[in-house]
């Protein structure tokens, strides 16, 4: 990664990362373009940071990276995001320290959503075959948030997953695939029991 080299994408550059990744097809890790969004989301992310660590609190770096960032967000230190052009978050969102979104396909994110520390969203999956793992080749599968969720600490979401509306994700928990609204979810694989 190289930092020096950190400019934003153009509108049109953008639609051509997405048409990429967003396919759900394999395709090459290591296009440019797809350099060139990351070192951009990575210098953006850390620019955040460096606000928040000096008592500035600067959202709107945060809005212009994100596909959409509601209205009274809380976001803590150690956000870090692959592009941001995919992440849709709603209003009154609060997320943990650490948190990390993979976000090279959509992640999207309802109203009134707290995530703990230390989570971890992953839209990406590596190629199966080893040949074409070697040559850098990864799929993505879009996840989906939906309103009233609660992610506790150390939870990791994995690509495909939808997480009903009104669901509690307990701490330390491995989400791999969906879970019901309105139920509390615990363990790996993360499984739900009706509330």
């Amino acid at each position: 990664m190289d930092l020096s080299e950190h400019s934003a994408l153009t509108n049109f550059e953008i639609e051509y990362v997405k048409q990429i990744t967003n396919s759900g097809e394999l395709y090459y890790d290591y296009d440019p373009l797809i350099s060139k969004a990351r070192n951009h989301a990575y210098f953006e992310c850390r620019k955040y940071d460096n606000e928040l660590r000096n008592g500035r609190k600067k959202i709107e770096i945060m809005k212009a990276l994100f596909a959409h960032l509601g209205h009274h967000a809380e976001i803590n230190l150690g956000f870090t995001c692959e592009f941001g052009f995919n992440l849709t978050v709603g209003s009154h969102f609060s997320a943990g320290r650490d948190f990390k979104v993979i976000d090279c396909n959509k992640v999207e994110i309802g109203d009134n959503v707290s995530i703990g520390a230390q989570v971890g969203i992953y839209t990406s999956n590596h190629a199966e075959n080893p040949e074409l793992r070697a040559a850098h080749s990864c799929s993505e599968q879009p996840i989906l948030i939906t309103d009233n969720v609660i992610i506790e600490d150390n939870v990791i979401v994995t690509p495909g997953v939808e997480i009903g509306e009104g669901a509690i994700i307990r701490a330390g928990s491995v989400v791999t695939h969906n879970i019901l609204a309105n139920t509390v979810a615990n363990g790996n694989p993360c499984e739900s029991l009706v509330l």
